[in-house]
């Protein structure tokens, strides 16, 4: 039997889906993506909106109401659609899934792939571009880069594609020569602990 979060998941990906299809056959997908995008931030960094969509106590007429009277020639009309249709099934809650699961479709159907990256400093336009390439020609999709700065990288740079994690900072290399300088201390140490113990 699955669980909610399974079936939410599987719902949201149907959206998703049904949403990528329409906004293709009428030529808007980097629209209807940039809404998207943007409803999952506005989830994020707005409290009211949240609620306004996950809380039960709102009925949805006046949910309706309000989405409509927020987001009319304000968004993609492909994207208010999906909210109204969303609230009239009660399943607005799961509005930030929907938005993953569309970025998610928009990738596999485009030939990309969502990279993670963080530097010590904010990377320049022509670092960007031969990571890019670099990337593309590693992955065989196109990146998609998200970009993080940490001072803590101390330089070089940390790359996650998926699951797969491409340290290649200061901090890592760093670590390792600590733990190299560590090592051959300790065989230093054992090997002078035999010799003394051979020489008694």
């Amino acid at each position: 039997m699955a669980s909610d979060h399974e079936t939410s998941r599987a719902a949201a990906r149907s959206y998703a889906e049904a949403l990528f299809a329409l906004a293709q056959e009428q030529g808007r997908v980097a629209e209807v993506e940039a809404h998207m995008g943007e409803l999952a931030a506005l989830w994020r960094r707005e409290k009211p909106f949240a609620d306004l969509m996950s809380s039960a106590a709102i009925d949805e007429d006046h949910r309706r109401e309000s989405l409509r009277r927020a987001f009319t020639n304000r968004i993609d009309p492909l994207v208010l659609n999906l909210l109204l249709v969303l609230n009239d099934r009660n399943r607005s809650m799961i509005l930030p899934e929907v938005c993953t699961a569309f970025r998610g479709v928009a990738d596999e159907r485009q030939n990309r792939e969502q990279v993670f990256v963080t530097t010590a400093i904010p990377m320049s336009d022509v670092e960007r571009s031969k990571l890019a390439a670099e990337l593309q020609r590693l992955i065989g999709h196109i990146p998609v880069l998200n970009e993080r700065v940490d001072p803590a990288v101390l330089g070089g740079m940390v790359v996650q594609v998926g699951d797969r994690l491409v340290d290649r900072s200061i901090r890592l290399r760093l670590w390792r020569m600590r733990r190299e300088l560590s090592l051959k201390m300790e065989r230093h140490l054992y090997e002078s602990g035999e010799r003394f113990l051979a020489a008694g």
